[in-house]
């Protein structure tokens, strides 16, 4: 018994060296998690923001703003009576 667990006390202190390696390697800082790792790329955090006609919420990039209201499409701004172009 004592023989397996230093063994896997072994390979814990290999599998640690290993990552940490690997973080050098790729220039990594630690504690950097998966779900940061996939962000790095992204842009910054969007506003959403709610419809004036049905009140459904939509990221700015998505939506229309028109005379300062914001509307999830085209089709809604209209039927709030916006005048559009």
């Amino acid at each position: 018994m004592g023989r397996i667990l230093f063994f896997l006390g072994l390979a814990l202190v290999a599998w640690v060296l290993f990552k940490s390696w690997q973080r050098k390697q790729l220039g990594e800082k630690p504690g950097v998690g998966a779900q940061q790792k996939g962000n790095l790329g992204r842009k910054t955090q969007e506003e959403i923001m709610p419809c004036q006609h049905c009140g459904a919420y939509s990221p700015m990039s998505e939506g229309v703003m028109m005379q300062g209201r914001f509307y999830c499409g085209m089709e809604h701004a209209k039927a709030a009576g916006e005048k559009v172009h």
